[in-house]
């Protein structure tokens, strides 16, 4: 039996910022991007801002609204990096197998160590973060990785939960079914509309029922919720939908402008589907307003595809027939959906030339307003 430690560092970001100005530990904070470029989403908050209701992924204008005395600072992922490269250094004295998911995350093998002594090793890697980098983590140990990714969120922050096979049952399966790997808002509306609403309903359902429900992932799901990992790698992504968003310095007023835009994030949303040798079935954009107002349209395509003149004449088709310019816009991204591996490409026009002449308007565009920063945006499978 193998065991599995979950390290989660608790509000990190913020965290980080904390050790370094010990002050903002007293005042309500939200670590977001670069104000320049108008990336002020709120990537992580401090507790005082938590208290004050102050959520992630909101805008910072936003989560003024909520606390008017929330301070403004911005990401500095290279100090980030170098934090977690320190807290991946503390992990690596108990075992040379640590497995990262994402900056602030990492499960460490421990291979056929007693619990009880990998509970040890847990509560000394959480004394050391604590006090010899001043950062807060809570772990998990269980006996695989499902279990001990949980335990870590079971009990925040600075904490330490242990689970067993004797107590698994108390701790996992009352749980959210959103609280499960890979359980976005989709599958949890699909769930619960069949009245699994817990981890353990997920336990105890049928899993050809399940299959049918969710495809490979209802049997997954039903595996992991009973702390089987077998088809469970955390070193790969599983996607369901790519999309990249460009939020420019100034407001856009113009269809040239618009296509100009939709244009470079079709060459990169393209780029990362033959990358992870995907197509498309259905394309997306998503517009907001000068006023923060959402506006969302799709169309499906009649094949899959990658091709980067199709998506931008099919975006840029819905973009002209839907939006009215009653406003400028602050942000514009194109999302495909509906992925499949690569067959045969889309033939019969599908990969015709663009009818405006992209190329000048962008770079007009850029010549006017600098350097357009691609906000990339990737969904686990919901």
């Amino acid at each position: 039996m193998r065991r599995r430690i979950h390290c989660d560092m608790d509000n990190y970001y913020a965290a980080v910022e904390e050790k370094f100005t010990p002050a903002l530990r007293n005042v309500p904070f939200a670590v977001c991007g670069d104000p320049k470029m108008r990336h002020s989403i709120v990537m992580s908050k401090n507790a005082v801002a938590k208290r004050a209701g102050v959520l992630t992924g909101i805008s910072f204008r936003q989560a003024r609204k909520i606390c008017p005395e929330l301070r403004y600072v911005q990401a500095d992922l290279g100090k980030y990096l170098t934090q977690t490269r320190l807290a991946r250094a503390v992990y690596g004295k108990y075992t040379n197998n640590v497995i990262p998911y994402g900056m602030d995350e990492a499960w460490l093998d421990m291979g056929d160590m007693p619990l009880e002594e990998a509970a040890q090793v847990a509560e000394l890697i959480r004394v050391e973060t604590r006090y010899a980098l001043d950062l807060s983590v809570s772990i998990g140990v269980a006996d695989n990785l499902i279990f001990s990714k949980l335990g870590s969120d079971y009990n925040k922050p600075n904490a330490l939960t242990v689970i067993t096979p004797d107590n698994y049952r108390d701790i996992v399966w009352p749980l959210c079914v959103s609280k499960l790997l890979f359980v976005g808002q989709q599958r949890k509306k699909l769930l619960h509309n069949v009245g699994i609403r817990t981890i353990g309903d997920i336990a105890v359902a049928c899993p050809d029922f399940l299959g049918k429900l969710l495809g490979k992932a209802g049997y997954d799901l039903h595996a992991y919720a009973n702390g089987d990992d077998r088809n469970f790698n955390p070193n790969v992504e599983e996607i369901g939908s790519i999309g990249n968003t460009i939020t420019p310095p100034e407001d856009l007023r113009t269809n040239a402008d618009v296509s100009a835009v939709l244009y470079l994030l079709a060459s990169t949303v393209c780029a990362r589907l033959k990358k992870h040798q995907l197509q498309a079935s259905t394309i997306a954009i998503n517009l907001r307003d000068s006023e923060f107002n959402k506006f969302t349209r799709q169309c499906s395509l009649p094949k899959a595809t990658d091709s980067v003149n199709y998506v931008f004449n099919r975006a840029y088709a819905l973009f002209k027939r839907n939006y009215d310019w009653k406003r400028p816009l602050r942000s514009i991204g194109i999302r495909t959906d509906n992925l499949t591996g690569m067959g045969q490409l889309l033939l019969d026009g599908c990969d015709i030339t663009t009818d405006v002449d992209v190329d000048i308007r962008l770079r007009n565009l850029t010549t006017r307003l600098g350097k357009l920063e691609v906000e990339r945006g990737g969904v686990l499978r919901v």
